[in-house]
């Protein structure tokens, strides 16, 4: 049929070879089970090929708070949310080979002198928090989120069986509604995006599934080192007064508790950081306390009493796959 219009064979075929390149070229990516989605993924600030299959996912809570842009004081909604949890399979292209992030990490370990198993790799991840296998939590939030959208997504999430809980915040402070299920309602799909780093005050937020996993576990080894070297020191402090051997003692138990801080999670932690708007500093937290981080996500589909349910939180859905909102403070954890 090609050779009777005069149509480049070899140019169509490209759609059965390689379907990816015709995948969104925007900054979101939509993840639907089953289906196997390539992205751009990041290592210690270095570009690499990857692939995600999402398994399942279920959604547990959703949120809506009513922040003010600092940039120009007007008032914006925001939507929150977690599923939990989800399992997916993270890829990531190294020599030309699709490697699993379990095994990129495994790796990472025996670069080293010392080897472990892959099976013990597994053991020593699950019992730090990294979940990868039986699935962990993915933080989600919609900047500018809309009132419609989240409307159809809490009439839908309240159908599903999901309770009122606002009630139970102590301090709602911006949160304005609050909704949970603890089995959660099975989601279908999301969407994910990518947060512009260098627009942002606090220079953190969610890169990409493999940054954040990387970034967690580099986190945790990092801290566990850390607190290790405080061990050794206070074992030798035997001439030190009980102030300073506890002082090290003390910092050795931070960088524990620091460690071990949204360790389950999908989407990352960072350090809470305190913003000061009269000379527009930002500095770590002083109790060096790390959040999850929220992903962005502003679709996402879910089954409903046997239909599926499509939401859409943007407000302007047509700029849904290039549109980057402003950096704005992520919210307090609730």
């Amino acid at each position: 049929m090609n050779t009777m219009f005069g149509l480049d064979a070899d140019l169509f075929s490209s759609i059965a070879e390689t379907p990816e390149i015709f995948e969104s070229t925007g900054r979101t990516k939509f993840y639907t089970v089953g289906k196997r989605v390539s992205f751009e993924g990041t290592i210690n600030g270095i570009k690499v090929p990857a692939a995600m299959t999402l398994e399942s996912a279920r959604l547990t809570r959703l949120s809506l708070l009513e922040q003010k842009s600092p940039y120009n004081n007007k008032s914006y909604f925001l939507v929150t949310g977690i599923l939990n949890p989800v399992k997916m399979n993270i890829e990531v292209k190294i020599d030309d080979e699709y490697i699993n992030i379990i095994d990129v990490l495994h790796n990472f370990v025996n670069s080293g002198t010392s080897q472990i198993t892959r099976a013990q790799f597994l053991e020593t991840a699950d019992k730090i928090g990294l979940k990868f296998e039986t699935g962990m939590p993915l933080f989600f939030q919609q900047f500018g989120a809309s009132l419609e959208g989240w409307t159809k997504a809490r009439e839908a999430f309240v159908a599903a069986g999901a309770k009122d809980v606002i009630g139970d915040i102590e301090k709602p402070g911006r949160i304005k509604a609050a909704y949970e299920l603890d089995n959660g309602v099975e989601v279908t799909g999301f969407e994910l995006g990518s947060v512009n780093r260098e627009r942002s005050r606090t220079k953190q937020g969610f890169l990409d599934l493999v940054d954040a996993s990387v970034d967690q576990f580099t986190r945790i080894v990092r801290l566990r080192k850390e607190a290790a070297i405080e061990d050794a020191r206070a074992a030798e402090m035997q001439n030190a007064s009980q102030l300073e051997l506890k002082a090290v003692q003390e910092e050795a138990k931070k960088l524990r508790a620091m460690s071990r801080q949204w360790t389950t999670n999908w989407s990352g932690a960072q350090l809470r950081m305190k913003y000061e708007p009269l000379d527009q500093s930002v500095t770590a937290d002083a109790n060096r306390v790390y959040d999850p981080v929220n992903a962005p996500c502003g679709r996402f589909d879910m089954i409903v009493n046997g239909e599926k349910v499509s939401v859409n939180l943007w407000t302007n859905s047509a700029a849904a796959e290039t549109t980057v909102t402003e950096p704005t403070e992520a919210p307090e954890p609730f």
